[in-house]
C-alpha cells in the first residue's frame, strides 16, 4: 500500500494506474473520530486488497492470449452448432437493440454459410467479430461468469481477443471496428472490465481514420450506425472513468440514422442515448479539463448552470414511463427490454446529475446563496437515494455492465453513508438507513450470484457501521451529535462571513439563484409544490450538514472528486 503524502490526498492503491480512491484521508480520519473506532479504515483496506488482487490476476492474462493465439486461430470446430445458433439469437434479442451497429440479416447469413470455417480461418476481422458476438450471446444465455477467464462465454471471448494484434496492426475495416466494439461490450462486465477502455479507444481511432464520422451516402448506412453506437459507448465510458475522449466532436458531420429495432412506439432510445453522449461530452470538456478549471469563476458557474439546464431538457424530452426522476412502473413497461431500457435511462441521468450537483456545490460554494445550497444538497441526497431505490430492478447477472451493477450504486451508497454519519439526528436519517440496508442487500445478492467471487457483503458493512453509529448517538453513547451541531454552526458562520465580504464577480447571488431554479431544480426531480406537502419529500428536511461544504476543515484545493472515485477501479490496465 502506498502511504498518503498529505491529509488531503485521496487514498489509493498501487498498480498500473494507482487511482483507486474512496475518501480523502482527512475525511476518513474525521469519520473515524465520529464513529469512535477505526472500522472504516479496516473496511476500506479489505476492499482495496480484494480489488488489487483481482486486478493483479487480470493483468497477467493478455500475454497468455498472445501465446495461445496461433493454436486457437487454427481450429474452428463447433461440436454443438445448436448452442452457437442459440447464442447468436440471444445476442440479437437481448443486446443488438441496445447497440445496433450490426446488420442482423447480413451477420446471420454469413454465420450460417457452409464455408464458415474457411471464412474464419482466412478473415481475422470476421473471426474476431464472430467469436465476440457468440461470447456476448453466451453471456446473456446463462453461460457467463463473474470471474476472469472462467465460463463458456470466456472461451469464445478468448478466441476473439486472440485476434486483437491482427486488428490493431492490420488494415482497418468496418468489420475490424465492429469486432473491437463487440469486444468492448463484452468487456463492460465484471469479468473483463480491464479491456473496455482499450477496445473503445482503438475502435474510435480506427473509425475516424476510415472517415466514418463523415459518412453520409446511402451506401454508408452501416458506417453511420457503427459510428454513432461507438460514439455513445466511448463518450459514456470516458465520462464515467474521467478519461479524455479520442472522438473529436467538432469533426463529425454524418447524420444519425433511423434505427427501427431501437425504438418503442413512444421512445427512440437510440437517438436519446446519442444525445446523452453528446451532452456528457460537453460536460466533460466544459468542466473538467485544464482550460475549463482555470477560467474565471463566473464563467465556470454560467457553464455549469447551462449544462444543468440542458440535462433537464434532455430528461423532459423522454416519455413519462421512461423518464428519469419518476418512479418506474413495470406494468407500463411490457415490451421486451422496456424495463432494462428504463433502468439504463434513469442511471445515465443520475450519473450526470450527481456529477453536476457535486460541481455546483464544490466550485460555486461561495457564489450560491445558502438557501440555494440547501436545495442542491437535498437534490444530491435525493439522487443518491433514487439510485439505491432502483437497485431492486437491476439484473444481477454476469452480462450486466459493471457501472450499472456496482459502480453507480456504490457511489450513491458512499454519499448516503457520509451524510448519515454527519447528520445522525436528522429527521430523514431513518429512511437513509433503510436505503443503506437495501443497498447492502443488493451487494449481498451480487456475492450470492457470483458464488463469493465478488464479496458484496463487505459493502453491506457500511450500512451496519452507519446504523450502529446512529443508534449510539440517539442513546447518548456518542458525543458526535454535539460535534455535528457545532460543525454546522461553524459552517454557517463561515458562509455568512463569505457572503458578507462584498459583491462577487459576475452574476449576483439573486441572478444565480434564479438561473439555477430555471435550470429545473424546482421541477420534476427537484422541489415542486406538491412534493412540499409530502412528509418524505426533501422539502420537509431539516438543514443538512454537508462535509467539506459546511466545515472549512474539509476544504480541498483542487477539483478532485471529493467522495468516492469508484470508477478508478475500472480504469485501463494495458
Amino acid at each position: 500500500m502506498r502511504e498518503s503524502i498529505n491529509s488531503d490526498q485521496l487514498t489509493t492503491i498501487s498498480g498500473f494506474n494507482p487511482n483507486i480512491s474512496f475518501f480523502p484521508a482527512k475525511r476518513v480520519k474525521a469519520i473515524n473520530e465520529r464513529l469512535g473506532h477505526n472500522r472504516l479504515d479496516q473496511l476500506l483496506e479489505e476492499i482495496r486488497t480484494m480489488v488489487a488482487t483481482k486486478i493483479k490476476a487480470a493483468c497477467s492474462i493478455p500475454q497468455s492470449y498472445i501465446q495461445r493465439r496461433h493454436s486457437l486461430s487454427q481450429r474452428h470446430e463447433f461440436p454443438d452448432w445448436a448452442s452457437i445458433q442459440a447464442h447468436i439469437s440471444a445476442y440479437f434479442e437481448a443486446v443488438h437493440p441496445l447497440y445496433p451497429f450490426l446488420s442482423p440479416d447480413t451477420f446471420r447469413q454469413k454465420a450460417a454459410a457452409e464455408d464458415l470455417s474457411q471464412a474464419l480461418a482466412t478473415d481475422q476481422a470476421w473471426a474476431a467479430l464472430f467469436y465476440a458476438v457468440v461470447a456476448i450471446g453466451c453471456q446473456n444465455n446463462e453461460g457467463g461468469s463473474f470471474d476472469v477467464g472462467v465460463g463458456e462465454a470466456w472461451q469464445y471471448f478468448e478466441r476473439s481477443l486472440s485476434y486483437f494484434p491482427d486488428l490493431l496492426f492490420g488494415r482497418g475495416s468496418l468489420t475490424s471496428v465492429q469486432a473491437l466494439m463487440a469486444m468492448a461490450i463484452f468487456s463492460s462486465t465484471v469479468s473483463a472490465f480491464q479491456f473496455e477502455p482499450l477496445m473503445l479507444s482503438e475502435a474510435s481511432i480506427m473509425a475516424q481514420g476510415l472517415g466514418y464520422q463523415r459518412s453520409n451516402s446511402v451506401q454508408e448506412t452501416s458506417h453511420r450506425r457503427t459510428f454513432w453506437v461507438l460514439y455513445f459507448l466511448e463518450k459514456t465510458s470516458c465520462f464515467g472513468t474521467s478519461r479524455n475522449s479520442v472522438i473529436d466532436d467538432a469533426n463529425i458531420s454524418c447524420a444519425i440514422p433511423d434505427v427501427a429495432e431501437s425504438v418503442f412506439d413512444d421512445y427512440d432510445w437510440f437517438f436519446c442515448f446519442v444525445k446523452y453522449g453528446r451532452l456528457v461530452s460537453k460536460i466533460h470538456h466544459s468542466l473538467f479539463n485544464i482550460s475549463a478549471v482555470s477560467q474565471p469563476l463566473h464563467h465556470y458557474n454560467s457553464t455549469v448552470i447551462s449544462l444543468r439546464s440542458e440535462l433537464e431538457t434532455w430528461r423532459l424530452s423522454i416519455p413519462s414511463r421512461f423518464r428519469p426522476g419518476e418512479v418506474p412502473k413495470p406494468r407500463l413497461l411490457r415490451e421486451p427490454l422496456a424495463l432494462k431500457i428504463a433502468l439504463l435511462t434513469h442511471y445515465l441521468y443520475f450519473n450526470a446529475l450527481l456529477t453536476i450537483s457535486w460541481t455546483i456545490l464544490h466550485v460555486g460554494t461561495a457564489r450560491v446563496p445558502a438557501s440555494q445550497q440547501d436545495i442542491l444538497k437535498r437534490e444530491l441526497l435525493r439522487t443518491a437515494r433514487s439510485v439505491l431505490e432502483l437497485t431492486a430492478f437491476i439484473d444481477v447477472a454476469p452480462s450486466t455492465p459493471v457501472w450499472l451493477l456496482a459502480v453507480l450504486p456504490l457511489s450513491a451508497l458512499m454519499i448516503l453513508f457520509d451524510l448519515v454519519v454527519h447528520n445522525p439526528t436528522h429527521a430523514e436519517t431513518g429512511l437513509s438507513l433503510a436505503l443503506l440496508d437495501m443497498a447492502g442487500g443488493h451487494f449481498s445478492r451480487i456475492e450470492y450470484a457470483s458464488k463469493g467471487a465478488l464479496p458484496g457483503s463487505l459493502v453491506a458493512e457500511f450500512a451496519h457501521l452507519a446504523r450502529q453509529y446512529v443508534s449510539d448517538v440517539r442513546s447518548g453513547k456518542s458525543r458526535s451529535s454535539h460535534e455535528a451541531v457545532r460543525g454546522r454552526v461553524s459552517g454557517e458562520k463561515v458562509l455568512a462571513s463569505a457572503n458578507a465580504e462584498g459583491p462577487h464577480q459576475g452574476c449576483t447571488d439573486t441572478q444565480l439563484e434564479s438561473a439555477v431554479m430555471d435550470a429545473g431544480l424546482s421541477q420534476g426531480n427537484g422541489l415542486d409544490a406538491a412534493a412540499a406537502m409530502q412528509p418524505w419529500s426533501p422539502a420537509s428536511f431539516d438543514p443538512i450538514f454537508f462535509p467539506f461544504l459546511d466545515d472549512p476543515t474539509y476544504a480541498l484545493d483542487d477539483m478532485r472528486w471529493l467522495g468516492i472515485d469508484v470508477m478508478g477501479l475500472f480504469d485501463q490496465l494495458y
